[in-house]
């Protein structure tokens, strides 16, 4: 025998594909944050006080590679079970990010009736947790009670 034969070889391709959903996800990491409650509240008959701050972590999910916003919307004013109410205008609210990477509210800013934006990421979208802490201004005289409203957060891309 001069040479052995060797075996064939043999090429074959397949195409691969794979789905990678989309993810932009929100989160309230506390039981019941998305109501704001101060507590039972006894104001001043003289002076305005402050109630707070109140804190809710806020964590966002995303893979969609560009930017997303975090925006919240008050229900209405702060009730008590009496029916007396603290308008959203005593309200006031800063953000950070945990992480660092996106855009927060670092000065304190008055809670609005409609949506008002509270955090916007980097520009890759990166998922991230964001802290909102709210404080109470209580007028002089308010009548004392456990004011609460619901605050709705939402996430959307841009």
């Amino acid at each position: 025998m001069t040479g052995s034969a060797g075996a064939a070889s043999q090429t074959f391709s397949i195409q691969s594909q794979a789905q990678i959903p989309t993810i932009l996800e929100l989160a309230i990491s506390q039981t019941g944050a998305s109501e704001l409650r101060f507590g039972n509240i006894r104001p001043s008959a003289l002076d305005a006080t402050e109630a707070g701050p109140l804190s809710i972590i806020i964590d966002v999910t995303s893979n969609i590679g560009s930017r997303y916003q975090v925006t919240q919307a008050i229900s209405g004013p702060l009730l008590n079970a009496s029916g007396d109410e603290i308008t959203p205008d005593h309200l006031t609210f800063t953000t950070t990010s945990t992480h660092s990477t996106g855009s927060a509210v670092g000065s304190p800013t008055v809670v609005v009736a409609s949506s008002q934006a509270i955090y916007t990421s980097n520009p890759q979208g990166a998922s991230d947790s964001i802290r909102a802490d709210y404080k109470l201004t209580i007028p002089p005289s308010q009548a004392p009670g456990d004011y609460s409203a619901q605050m709705t957060y939402t996430v959307s891309s841009l």
